[in-house]
């Protein structure tokens, strides 16, 4: 692949998951902050929804994440896998961390991020996680004793590690209860991929 940028955003779950998969599929890329104000103007033109990430290769300008993440499976073939089932419960899974994983944690980040804890609003914080936990049960029905979500590293991986990444940064763990979340996280920090593209200014 040649002459790809990456407009990203550090602590942004979207953009995570595409650096996630980059650095898995080895991908080399040139990351562009977007709150950069000289690059701006020029990324916002790139995309109607002025949001990132977009992924540009050669002339080619894609936005929204999941279509980056199709995008990047059909250059590769690396990232869903091979039977149309399995293929099909990796996108049900990685819609699911976007649409109801990412909807309680919303709520914690966006409380806390940028406000000293003396104006934290802790009933809006108490309400996110509890949204978040009582989401994690299916995860945990859907992952049993796999290694992964699938039957190799795909599209889930990547979604969930960016969003349970921010959960713990945050302070919103996994309960002792689900047990094989809690392992299958261990081991997504244990990958090369994870120190080398999480957001170095809040996640240890």
């Amino acid at each position: 692949m040649s002459n790809l940028r990456l407009y990203d955003k550090p602590e942004c779950p979207f953009c995570w998951k595409i650096r996630l998969a980059l650095f898995e599929l080895g991908v080399d890329i040139e990351r562009i902050d977007s709150a950069d104000p000289a690059t701006r103007a020029q990324w916002q033109a790139l995309t109607p929804r002025k949001t990132v990430p977009v992924l540009v290769r050669d002339e080619r300008v894609i936005y929204e994440s999941n279509v980056i993440l199709e995008y990047l499976q059909d250059l590769t073939g690396q990232l869903l896998p091979k039977a149309p089932d399995a293929r099909a419960q990796a996108r049900l899974i990685n819609a699911y961390s976007d649409g109801v994983i990412g909807t309680g944690l919303r709520e914690v980040i966006f409380e806390k991020r940028g406000n000293p804890q003396a104006h934290w609003n802790m009933e809006r914080i108490k309400r996110g996680s509890t949204q978040f936990e009582a989401a994690l049960g299916y995860l945990a029905d859907q992952l049993g004793d796999k290694t992964f979500f699938t039957d190799s590293y795909s599209l889930p991986e990547c979604a969930l590690t960016a969003r349970f990444g921010l959960a713990e940064a945050y302070g919103v763990e996994i309960p002792e209860r689900f047990e094989n979340l809690r392992a299958w996280f261990s081991q997504m920090k244990a990958r090369e991929s994870y120190p080398a593209t999480a957001p170095k200014h809040s996640i240890n």
